[in-house]
């Protein structure tokens, strides 16, 4: 399962020093004058200086833009980028860079081939490597961060539908009653941080399957098969269905967000990371009564 971050973005780079001659550069850019090394693959399009070193078109079609005033530069134009068209700025760095080179670690894959913990993957999280048969609390556990923001260090606040408004204190004691029945029944934890709200963790496992013993509250969750590939979504025969019934709210949205968001129903596949299923509903039941 790849990052949701792209190791230091390829793209953004600190600004090299210039002559105080040369032109003003914005305070994230790539560097130029220098020479690509042997690890780099240069497409032929993009043209170099007399040295083969980069220069300012090696990335830019925009005729003269080395000249043109930062604030006078048409960064929607087609041409800002040589070749145009890319969804993501990534999708441009990739053509001279190895995208698999940088990604980061998958932190989660925790067991290695004979199923002995990787302990360096614990201390990205922990200041040092728990034990497993004595944490009995998250201040045991030594977290290096809180619980609300831990997994800020690599993942967006919003990694998916309804994640900012999780996390929240649940509007109503019954709901924290119901939590603690529930997951008991179950035989799950559901943490929440000392002021009572939802996190991450509520909801997902930090730790790969096996890596805590499954028959506890704290390492039961969802055996996921490839965790490397991570959440994985399937078609569904009622694509065009619920596609159809979503077109006018979709379009009311772009038009008010000045946007153009597409939509494509499919079914979860693969979950991943979760204390419970999540696409038949049981972890939505842990915290929730649809009968209310």
């Amino acid at each position: 399962m790849k990052s949701l971050f792209v190791s230091c973005i390829l793209y953004l780079l600190l600004t090299p020093t210039f002559a105080s001659d040369a032109p003003e550069l914005p305070p994230l850019h790539h560097l130029v004058g220098i020479k690509a090394s042997d690890a780099i693959h240069i497409p032929d399009t993009f043209k170099l200086g007399d040295e083969q070193e980069l220069i300012c078109a090696s990335c830019h079609g925009l005729k003269d833009i080395d000249k043109t005033p930062l604030d006078e530069v048409n960064t929607e134009s087609d041409d800002f980028l040589v070749g145009g068209g890319y969804r993501k700025i990534t999708g441009f760095c990739y053509r001279c860079h190895d995208e698999k080179k940088t990604q980061r670690d998958n932190i989660h894959l925790m067991l290695d081939e004979k199923g002995e913990i990787k302990k360096k993957q614990c201390e990205f999280c922990h200041e040092e490597v728990p034990d497993r048969e004595q944490v009995s609390s998250f201040k045991e556990a030594k977290l290096r961060l809180p619980l609300t923001t831990i997994c800020l260090g690599c993942h967006l606040k919003d990694p998916h539908f309804n994640a900012v408004e999780h996390q929240v204190k649940p509007a109503k004691d019954e709901m924290l009653k119901r939590i603690e029945k529930n997951s008991q029944q179950q035989g799950i934890i559901v943490p929440l941080s000392d002021k009572k709200e939802v996190t991450c963790v509520s909801c997902h496992s930090p730790h790969q399957y096996g890596v805590i013993d499954p028959s506890t509250p704290a390492g039961k969750q969802v055996q996921t098969k490839d965790l490397e590939k991570g959440v994985d979504y399937q078609p569904h025969p009622w694509k065009a269905v619920v596609t159809a019934d979503k077109l006018d709210r979709l379009a009311e949205f772009n038009k008010q967000h000045d946007m153009n968001v597409a939509f494509s129903y499919q079914r979860i596949g693969q979950e991943t990371l979760l204390r419970l299923p999540a696409k038949d509903g049981q972890l939505c039941l842990v915290c929730h009564d649809f009968k209310d």
